[in-house]
């Protein structure tokens, strides 16, 4: 009886903008910026590695934080209300597209590579799509930088050779970053997360990752984490050398500012800058704001919902139009499934 009630309330209550919660992953490399830098409420005494903002997979879903549906998943309300959340945006009922993080990296991640759809497709038993993705970063310590992509010429073979004998790091692209850098890292691209460093990441829904190299670290039980050569070396795209980081396309209308940053067939990237109320539209998708600085009023036909710096807010496609007021000078990502690559 509960439960019928329960799913009548999610079926009758209208959708608001939807603040979610973050789920914590502890990781040997993590630290406690995410607490300082965010206002995360990190778990005492743990090393967090990531915040999973956006997530609906099957060993993790987004919580609802605010209003009539807090403590729903998005995934419940999705199942019971599709079409309103999600409009026209390519979500079946087994693969909803994105995965949002934010990423706190107080030691260097290893050096990894993603497969694409089709190599997931025919070597893996998971209903994980391939894995492309984007960084903006947040916060860079001094001399910090990333590993993204390989030196020009460098092959298979010479990779096999390095890794024999330990001189791997002479096959990267090393390159220094700053605060408001945006890099693009396609399926195939080797690349690693230097210490020092946190970041927002956006990336196809893909908990695949293939491990090349790990710095000789070993895990809480004494043990080297496993390594994926042979899988790596047949997804890399060995093209991808000198790469360089994302500009953007920004245009301005008052006070107000947005930075078109990405666009590609899995996800768009936009950010905004905010200073003065600005009209918005959902374009019956929906849409993702990742705030990363300020505190702003989400106002809708029915209500308005407050949004500070650190929260992640999903507004359902059915919203159409919104208005953005800040309450301070804000800053945040705005991601979509672009209907057109």
């Amino acid at each position: 009886m509960q439960s019928n009630l329960s799913r009548n309330f999610q079926m009758n209550t209208p959708l608001y903008p939807l603040i979610l919660k973050p789920v914590f992953k502890e990781k040997p490399w993590g630290g406690r910026r995410l607490e300082t830098l965010l206002g995360k409420n990190l778990p005492p005494d743990v090393s967090v590695g990531e915040s999973w903002e956006l997530a609906i997979r099957r060993d993790e879903k987004s919580t609802i934080a605010n209003g009539p549906l807090a403590g729903k998943t998005l995934s419940e309300v999705g199942t019971a209300r599709g079409d309103e959340l999600y409009g026209i945006s390519p979500v079946t009922e087994n693969r909803f597209p994105l995965l949002i993080k934010f990423i706190d990296a107080q030691d260097v991640l290893s050096v990894q590579v993603h497969p694409d759809d089709k190599y997931v497709s025919l070597h893996e038993d998971t209903d994980d799509s391939g894995k492309t993705e984007m960084w903006y970063i947040l916060h860079a310590e001094p001399g910090s930088g990333i590993i993204f992509g390989l030196k020009e010429g460098v092959t298979r073979e010479e990779i096999r050779k390095a890794l024999e004998e330990k001189t791997l790091k002479e096959c990267f692209n090393e390159v220094p970053v700053k605060e408001g850098d945006v890099f693009f890292i396609p399926a195939g691209m080797v690349h690693a997360i230097g210490r020092g460093i946190v970041l927002a990441e956006i990336q196809q829904n893909s908990d695949i990752t293939y491990r090349l190299y790990d710095w000789e670290r070993l895990d809480s039980q004494g043990k080297p984490r496993d390594l994926h050569v042979e899988k790596a070396l047949d997804v890399i795209d060995f093209s991808f050398t000198d790469a360089k980081k994302l500009e953007g396309v920004s245009t301005a209308k008052g006070r107000n500012k947005k930075t078109v940053l990405k666009k590609c067939p899995h996800f768009a990237v936009e950010l905004l800058e905010i200073n003065e109320e600005t009209d918005q539209k959902t374009s019956d998708i929906f849409s993702v704001l990742s705030m990363l600085e300020g505190r702003s009023t989400i106002q809708w036909g029915a209500g308005e919902v407050n949004a500070i710096k650190g929260e992640t807010v999903f507004l359902p496609a059915c919203l159409a139009d919104y208005r953005l007021l800040p309450d301070t000078p804000s800053r945040m990502l705005k991601t979509y499934i672009p209907l057109v690559p």
